[in-house]
């Protein structure tokens, strides 16, 4: 068995995924209109997909995640949970009506993205990998020396250089991605991990601890699968054992593990933080059981399901969205600030140094009554196009959401390309996949200074990477092709 890297997306079977949701939401009494919209939604996002390169191209990433992590989980899931699917919503007909012209925005960005596609990127012409193994030794050095910044003096880990770095700082998960890439593209497929590399998996897991970030607990996780999916790697039965053992821990202990350390107050000190983390890694079945309690006790207007469901809650925006969309209605459009400031944030702080950073979760939270009045600090996310609409209705939605898409799609399509023609863009796919579903337009904005930074790690790839690999080990003379990383051997 090999992972599927979804390319291109069959339109008869997304017709066919799409009929049987349909089917089982008026068995459930969903309201017609409601359901088709739901219909309408699959099969419009499968066109944008499909006409911005497949997944494998940033556009296309960005269409996909946003889909299926803003509203097609969620859908699936109170499919299955046997609920109508409109109901818990404050405003369900508008709502689903806002995510369809927002696809419709996204295909229409999709349709501008292929009419103007170069064929090769400013990565892949300016900095093709010359050697998957040199880079990937590299990032493993840059990577595990970059965690001891921690440990340096203020003096020096609060510097202007210091903070650059870190900003710039990637090498761990694409180090993660490299190597299982590397690993099985040189063992002809017969394994994806060697000792060294298996270390590293520990050693990112084990510095995600203290932050109680899910991303950085599933980034490992995630980076053994995108390696294998960029290797063709075929799966064995040992490896499709250790996967559902490990998204069985990942969301029934590590889940609540998050949510619950993210309450704590930290200590005075890194290792204070670390201690503080596994102490409640060995009392884990405590703090799920509390995280439980805590989740029953909050569980209200944002939730999409008649019962929490615990990860399933924060696969899907629709609920907070539809919280935004019902506030817009009843209290008016917001302007289009957000967007205005969106843009000017991508002025560096060398030409700006008091340039303001947008923060508009926390005042849209405000506004739908998601935290208390005087928390300035915590913020809900929201999806592009219920942002889209509560900056400027469906001119928002319809023209605004269109040309920021369209331009962001252009920048990310002529500077990175295609992930088969360069590794480096699985880090702008695995950033997509973070803020295509919650980042509303700012984050949308944001994914073009990601890009830059890709350029920059391309540089540092071709010309730095191989001098600190050869601290360890010499170049290996054979190198690897830059083109073609899909290609199974």
């Amino acid at each position: 068995m090999v992972i599927p890297f979804p390319e291109r997306i069959s339109y008869a079977w997304a017709t066919l995924f799409a009929s049987v949701l349909l089917a089982v939401q008026l068995f459930q009494h969903t309201h017609v209109i409601f359901a088709l919209c739901c219909f309408a939604f699959i099969l419009v996002a499968v066109a944008g997909v499909n006409f911005a390169g497949g997944v494998t191209r940033p556009a296309g990433a960005y269409i996909f995640c946003n889909a299926t992590l803003t509203l097609i989980i969620g859908l699936v899931t109170k499919a299955a949970l046997g609920e109508a699917a409109d109901t818990n919503l404050a405003t369900p007909m508008q709502s689903i009506l806002v995510y369809l012209l927002g696809m419709v925005s996204m295909l229409a960005a999709a349709l501008v993205e292929y009419r103007f596609r170069r064929k090769g990127s400013v990565l892949e012409t300016f900095f093709p990998l010359r050697s998957l193994r040199t880079t990937y030794i590299g990032a493993t050095v840059l990577s595990v020396g970059s965690y001891f910044f921690f440990f340096l003096p203020p003096s020096i880990s609060a510097s202007g250089a210091a903070t650059t770095f870190r900003n710039l700082n990637q090498f761990l998960p694409f180090a993660l991605i490299i190597g299982v890439l590397y690993t099985v593209r040189a063992s002809n497929g017969r394994r994806s991990l060697t000792p060294g590399l298996a270390l590293l998996y520990a050693f990112a897991f084990i510095i995600a601890l203290p932050g109680y970030s899910k991303q950085g607990l599933f980034t490992p996780a995630i980076c053994w699968v995108a390696g294998a999916c960029l290797a063709r790697y075929r799966l064995k039965p040992i490896n499709m054992v250790s996967l559902a053992l490990t998204i069985y821990v990942l969301v029934a202990y590590l889940a609540p593990y998050s949510q619950f350390g993210r309450e704590l107050v930290p200590t005075d000190s890194y290792i204070g933080n670390m201690e503080q983390s596994l102490n409640l890694l060995a009392n884990i079945s405590t703090v799920k059981a509390l995280e439980g309690k805590s989740e029953e006790g909050e569980y209200g207007r944002l939730n999409y399901f008649n019962q929490p469901e615990g990860l399933f809650d924060r696969l899907q925006m629709f609920s907070p969205d539809d919280a935004l969309i019902d506030v817009t209605d009843r209290m008016g459009t917001y302007g289009y600030e957000p967007t205005k400031e969106g843009w000017e944030n991508l002025i560096p702080h060398v030409l700006w140094p008091n340039k303001p950073v947008p923060y508009f979760g926390n005042k849209y939270a405000h506004e739908i009554g998601g935290i208390d009045d005087e928390d300035t600090t915590t913020g809900v996310s929201f999806g592009i196009s219920a942002d889209a609409y509560h900056q400027g209705g469906f001119v928002g939605v319809l023209v605004i959401e269109t040309l920021c898409l369209a331009a962001v799609f252009l920048v990310l399509s002529w500077l990175l390309g295609d992930v088969r023609d360069h590794p480096l863009v699985i880090i702008s796919i695995l950033i997509i996949s973070h803020y295509g579903p919650e980042g509303g337009i700012d984050g949308l904005i944001l994914l073009i200074l990601n890009a830059v930074t890709i350029l920059i790690l391309g540089f540092i790839c071709m010309y730095i990477l191989p001098v600190f690999a050869s601290i360890l080990e010499p170049p290996d003379p054979a190198g690897v092709p830059p083109r073609h990383v899909l290609t199974a051997n």
